[in-house]
């Protein structure tokens, strides 16, 4: 029985010391465990805090990797997000900094500033951050999907659409990419502005059917939403709602609330 016990024993202080001492369990693993296996440990152990909710010894974790693996921009992005979840905000931009200075082009990482940047009414530098966005040309789904959430945060609604429909030709699996198609297709046949300078291409283009095919999409890809998605098709009726972008100028020019 006790020959039993003792590894029990050494499991569960090894499970304590990895959730309340991480950084100290990693420093005396370095000789023992390759760098990869150690890399991937520190990460475990920072997602087991996480769950904890203690959010201070997941900084420590990534401050642990940035110390010693300085080149990897995900170590710093991972900081900066438990930063902000301590509330942290202007840390965390700095955090994000790193991050980005390891990874330029990172649309995601990039966006993360301009919203937290946003939101400590840093505007000229928000606003920078998402021009710096605007000039990035994505080649990932991934990309193309931050690209269009970036511009969605600007009101650039076809720009949003048309990053969001490129990162499904990549891509046709992402279930939130197709709901966000669909939100940003009925805001351009709903609100009146949404589609001003729109190409005749577009402005003639059957939105509706594309916009309910987008939702329907989701739907498949992610039954969990259905109910979700369902409230938002019943207020999108094509008896409320018009096909085209023209459709809708169509009638707010004849009841006189566009010039």
């Amino acid at each position: 029985m006790r020959l039993i016990t003792i590894p029990i024993v050494i499991l569960i202080l090894f499970v304590i010391f990895s959730i309340f001492t991480p950084v100290l369990l990693l420093q005396a693993s370095e000789p023992i465990l390759p760098t990869e296996m150690r890399q991937t440990f520190a990460q475990v152990c920072a997602d087991g805090s996480s769950i904890l909710g203690r959010y201070e010894t997941c900084v420590e974790v990534y401050d642990y990797l940035i110390t010693k693996y300085p080149e990897i921009g995900l170590y710093f992005e991972k900081k900066s997000e438990y930063l902000q979840k301590l509330g942290k905000l202007q840390e965390s931009v700095t955090a994000l900094d790193g991050a980005i200075g390891r990874e330029p082009e990172n649309i995601e990482y990039l966006l993360k500033k301009a919203r937290i940047t946003k939101s400590l009414n840093k505007v000229q530098e928000s606003d920078a951050t998402y021009f710096r966005i605007d000039q990035i040309k994505p080649k990932t789904a991934s990309g193309f999907d931050y690209s269009g959430d970036a511009a969605l945060d600007q009101g650039m609604y076809q720009q949003a659409y048309n990053q969001y429909t490129k990162s499904l030709a990549l891509d046709s699996t992402n279930a939130q990419v197709w709901e966000k198609r669909g939100d940003v297709i009925f805001a351009l046949l709903t609100i009146p502005t949404a589609g001003l300078n729109a190409d005749d291409e577009l402005k003639t283009q059957d939105l509706y059917t594309e916009g309910i095919k987008s939702y329907e999409n989701a739907i498949r890809l992610n039954p969990g939403k259905a109910v979700e998605i369902q409230f938002k098709l019943t207020k999108r009726s094509i008896d409320v709602v018009p096909k085209t972008i023209g459709d809708l100028e169509s009638r707010y020019t004849q009841y006189k609330y566009l010039e």
